[in-house]
């Protein structure tokens, strides 16, 4: 099977596997990414990427229902932002005052964001944070080793967060538990805590909502989206052909 089709159905429940790091040792750092349409593009092809992930979730509707009938598997949507799993990340990270470094977003977008979660969750250790602009890996990795930090939240855009993440993971022994990609949530998070309205995520619309919002999003919806669904039918059924020869 395809790496990153296995790696979507060989997943655990993201909650389950972040409650089993809180306040215990972990053996090893887990680098956990999403894929939704446009970052299936960007990271069918990167093997080292996807091989050094020990969790990939689908953040898009359309990717979930068109894993989910591909693999015969129900594949939710689980998104890193506050109408998934981000939520219950920093309920959790406030009560259990876990060490976050936060590292994406320009500067002045990701001060915003810091300030913004310390009046929500107070007790989340904010222990460092960087915009996502820098060209030296090895000054940030020491950065971020210094922090003590335990979760480190990426958003860097796909494929430069995923990169970063597993070089990340492999300077680690443990001291950090998890690393989460998560594309533009602390660009978006700048703005208000909640980005989508309470309608929009009732109606499953983030989609359409993020395209008025950021103009980037029709070239995906129009050029990528398309070219998703005619790869990942093809990459299927290649796949599916591989298996019958391997029999």
């Amino acid at each position: 099977m395809l790496v990153i089709l296995d790696k979507l159905k060989s997943s655990l429940d993201i909650i389950e596997q972040f409650e089993a790091t809180i306040n215990k040792p972990v053996g090893h750092t887990q680098a956990i990414s999403f894929v939704n349409p446009y970052s299936y593009l960007k990271l069918r092809d990167e093997l080292n990427i996807l091989r050094g992930l020990d969790g990939l979730y689908t953040d898009a509707i359309s990717s979930a229902l068109t894993f989910s009938m591909l693999l015969g598997k129900h594949i939710p949507r689980t998104s890193f932002d506050l109408s998934s799993f981000a939520l219950y990340f920093l309920e959790r990270a406030n009560e259990e005052k876990l060490k976050v470094f936060l590292l994406g977003a320009k500067k002045e977008e990701l001060e915003k964001t810091v300030a913004i979660f310390k009046a929500n969750y107070p007790e989340i250790e904010i222990v460092g944070y960087r915009d996502g602009y820098f060209d030296d890996d090895e000054a940030v990795i020491k950065q971020i080793s210094d922090s003590g930090a335990e979760y480190v939240l990426c958003g860097m855009g796909t494929p430069r967060q995923d990169r970063f993440a597993i070089k990340l993971k492999q300077t680690q022994t443990g001291q950090v538990k998890q690393i989460y990609t998560c594309g533009g949530f602390l660009h978006q998070t700048s703005e208000r805590l909640h980005y989508y309205p309470k309608w929009v995520d009732k109606l499953h619309l983030r989609w359409l909502y993020r395209a008025f919002d950021d103009s980037y999003v029709w070239e995906r919806l129009f050029v990528h989206y398309p070219k998703f669904f005619f790869l990942i039918l093809g990459d299927r059924l290649k796949d599916q052909k591989d298996i019958e020869v391997n029999v």
